[in-house]
């Protein structure tokens, strides 16, 4: 009956991707049709208490102090993931004169300062740790990263057109086997969630759910 559990409960661990993207696609669709844009924040809300929901009933014994433990030594990968996050604060450098309410800063540091937290202890954590536990590292990888980048338009896309962009696909692609990658190589999310964070701060998150930035090529 152990085992039974076990196997049941990683299932629905495997499949519960879909659900999250799909309550968070219906919460976004059915937003949207009353608030617009602003649609952003229920589905920010429900989007991490599902991630969070997750993180608590499949974590196990695992404490979430575990996740974020000293970093083992991969200085390549580090080095990696802190550029890689670098990068986009040239969209903030460059229009950063589009924040011009204080409720969007705020906002926008608020969503960046939390939402890294919920996607990684998920994303690269609790759902990653899991698929290692049947599978090789190389499904695991595209699997959690292939579902990372699919949930950014099924969801936030419903309303951002930013998030509908191809080049969103291909960064957040590369960003989930780099994060992923570092994560394996440092046994921490320290760097992972930082990185994100940065991330979150440079593509200016708020702004392009709201459609105020919208990239170069729309």
């Amino acid at each position: 009956m152990r085992i039974h559990n076990q196997n049941m409960k990683f299932w629905c661990l495997f499949t519960s991707p879909f659900f999250i993207i799909l309550l968070g696609f219906l919460t976004a669709t059915t937003f949207t049709h009353f608030i617009g844009e602003w649609a952003w924040i229920p589905l920010a809300i429900v989007y991490w208490s599902l991630l969070g929901l997750s993180i608590w009933t499949f974590k196990g014994n695992k404490n979430l102090g575990d996740w974020f433990q000293k970093s083992k030594k991969a200085p390549f990968w580090v080095t990696i993931t802190m550029l890689f996050g670098m990068f986009p604060l040239t969209i903030l450098i460059m229009n950063y004169h589009m924040f011009n309410s204080v409720w969007l800063i705020f906002y926008w540091l608020l969503f960046a300062i939390i939402n890294p937290w919920f996607e990684e202890y998920y994303w690269r954590g609790v759902l990653f740790d899991g698929l290692l536990t049947k599978f090789p590292k190389w499904f695991a990888i595209l699997y959690t990263t292939i579902l990372f980048v699919i949930s950014h338009p099924l969801m936030w896309g419903v309303f951002s057109y930013a998030n509908k962009s191809y080049h969103l696909y291909i960064y957040l692609s590369v960003a989930g086997i780099v994060w992923s990658i570092t994560y394996l190589k440092t046994k921490s999310l320290r760097f992972v969630i930082l990185s994100h964070l940065i991330v979150d701060i440079g593509n200016l998150s708020v702004l392009t759910f709201l459609n105020i930035y919208l990239p170069p090529s729309m």
